[in-house]
């Protein structure tokens, strides 16, 4: 009998896909000082180039914290940054939803009106158990840009994974793979129900099954529970210290050990009756939430779906295999394949809860109901044109929208900040993400001549012209693993596990230098897309006074998303009025050249 060869595809490069490079010193001193300038004045800068200067020079610290990081690569098999990384989102401290989730809600038009509320649940399980299973089967396609093949580890922890709440630092933990007795856990009226998704062989069963199970307990239900998953929205120590007291019972350790090994929670959301509300409550509202489960997925009354992503384990660059999977799913009009025809069964987690435990809850919903008034939410949806036009005017969508974006910032606060882009690095092995930041010499010199009007339409777009490709070379390089901030990020976690070892008694001046940590301020911290059938995107501020700016670059539009303190949105408003204006007077400048 010939051997069956399997093919695993999905992970085929794995082997192949380099490490990250740790940057040259002379290279990351270079781009610092680039990186740090425009944020400074003369003086400023002449401070934080001696600081950048002494911290680089031979046999200083940087060469000692160098080898180091090059010691660790060594050490381990995949990326340096990785174990680092992880430390840095698990030892988070601060309420998950506001810090460290980013939502995303869909334009349901492609289905609009074609399921009811529980088959369109129906439908979504049985479509991430599909996804899970051609994960586990090797059959998803690698992902190959321009002919470089991207890293697939984060594939693995779509499903079936977790964050649990620890004192001090967090817990991620992943279920095995596994066909056989999967589940999804749904939460409605506050309750909690685990609903099988496949049987004792791994076979899955029918949406239409899944369906008719959770439409039963739709018209059955009628009591409200208590909101457990409340605790998700609490500061992390607090949330650790809840997780504890709920486990003591076997009953209830048995219920969060449910969530974790679900497949994914989906949550039914009764109280959005706009799009708009939608997406704030994706964010800022507990009802019928669990923050620490990895996949989250909401479903409004009206047919909506949105997402709510834990971003320690997984980016958003790779989160759109699975939305795009259950999008294409939903709106396809193929036959489902049948495994087994069996009813599916959904069952109700009745929880132990101490009236300790009871007053314990209520003070976490009266906390994020405080917490939701302290925030506020802009979108808006810029039509009059999109990445097409653009394009057409030989610049880089991403560096037009940041062009605009500094000249609105500069008309909103009348300086310029740090503006933080992520960019991708699936090209290494395990590659997560770098950080480009947006605002450049070559960006201010554009915004001071419009600003002055004093300088020519040719003038002008030549300025443009620049800023974009400086803005291009920025992505390229971090994109090839040469950025500044992860690279500095490395060296100052070398400091903090071995400075002593190293006999630098004194901290390296530069990790407190004020040009530095300007740099590093995420006043505007940015994240762009361009996916089709997303309507909004949103998450947190990253620093205290700041904007979260989620951008989706679309075809024919441009759909601005801005979060803020409550305090600050009466400049989320003027950001997002500046940023609408700077985008047709840029498109002015360009059609009087072209």
């Amino acid at each position: 009998m010939k051997e069956i060869i399997i093919i695993n595809k999905t992970f085929a490069y794995k082997n192949e896909l380099p490490s990250l490079p740790i940057p040259p010193l002379t290279s990351t001193r270079e781009r610092l000082l680039e990186w740090v300038e425009p944020f400074l004045n003369d003086k400023q800068l002449a401070e934080t180039t001696e600081v950048v200067n002494d911290f680089f020079k031979v046999d200083g610290d940087a060469e000692k914290l160098q080898k180091k990081l090059c010691e660790l690569d060594a050490e381990i098999e995949g990326s340096w940054l990785k174990p680092l990384w992880d430390d840095m989102y698990l030892t988070f401290r601060d309420p998950l939803p506001t810090g460290m989730h980013f939502n995303i809600l869909l334009d349901n038009k492609n289905h609009e009106n074609r399921y009811t509320r529980a088959e369109l649940a129906g439908k979504v399980s049985r479509l991430v158990t599909e996804l899970y299973h051609l994960i586990i089967d090797g059959e998803v396609a690698p992902v190959v840009k321009n002919g470089v093949p991207q890293d697939m580890s984060q594939y693995k922890k779509f499903f079936k994974s977790i964050r649990i709440p620890r004192v001090e630092r967090d817990e991620f933990r992943l279920a095995a793979f596994e066909k056989r007795n999967n589940h999804v856990i749904i939460l409605y009226k506050r309750n909690v129900y685990k609903v099988n998704v496949t049987n004792s062989e791994g076979e899955m069963y029918q949406s239409s099954e899944i369906a008719h199970a959770i439409e039963r307990t739709f018209q059955e239900e009628q009591s409200e529970g208590a909101n457990v998953g409340i605790f998700t929205t609490a500061k992390r120590d607090e949330a650790a210290k809840i997780y504890d007291q709920l486990t003591v019972s076997k009953v209830n350790a048995n219920h969060l050990q449910a969530i974790a090994d679900s497949l994914i929670v989906l949550s039914m959301d009764e109280e959005s009756s706009s799009s708009e509300e939608a997406i704030e409550n994706l964010m800022l509202n507990g009802t019928n939430k669990y923050f620490d489960k990895t996949i989250q997925v909401i479903l409004t009354n009206k047919g909506e779906l949105g997402y709510s992503i834990e971003h320690s384990s997984v980016d958003g660059t790779t989160i759109f295999a699975v939305i795009s999977y259950v999008n294409e799913g939903l709106e396809s009009d193929e036959p489902e394949k049948i495994y087994t025809t069996e009813p599916t069964l959904m069952e109700k987690q009745q929880w132990e809860l101490s009236a300790e435990m009871e007053k314990s809850l209520m003070k976490f919903e009266k906390e994020n109901a405080r917490i939701k008034k302290e925030f506020s939410i802009k979108t808006t949806i810029f039509n009059s044109f999109g990445s097409d036009e653009i394009k057409t005017m030989n610049i880089s969508p991403d560096a037009f929208f940041h062009m605009a974006l500094q000249i609105a910032q500069y008309r909103t606060f009348g300086v310029f900040r740090s503006v933080y882009e992520p960019v991708s690095v699936r090209a290494f092995y395990e590659g997560r993400t770098e950080c480009a930041r947006a605002t450049s010499m070559e960006k201010i010199d554009l915004v001071k001549a419009l600003e002055n009007g004093e300088e020519s339409h040719e003038v002008l777009y030549d300025l443009m012209q620049k800023a974009s490709a400086a803005h291009t070379d920025r992505i390229i390089r971090c994109r090839k693993g040469f950025g500044v901030e992860r690279h500095m990020y490395g060296l100052e976690q070398m400091y903090k596990l071995h400075g002593e070892d190293l006999g630098m008694t004194d901290r390296p001046a530069l990790f407190s230098d004020t040009g530095y940590l300007t740099m590093r301020h995420d006043f505007i911290s940015t994240s762009g897309m361009a996916y089709d059938n997303v309507k909004y995107r949103i998450f947190g501020p990253v620093v205290e006074g700041g904007f979260g700016l989620a951008y989706i670059l679309l075809d024919q539009s441009i759909s601005i998303n801005i979060s803020s303190s409550a305090d600050e949105a009466h400049h989320a408003q003027e950001l997002t009025n500046h940023l609408e204006d700077a985008f047709l007077e840029l498109r002015q400048i360009v059609d009087r050249i072209l």
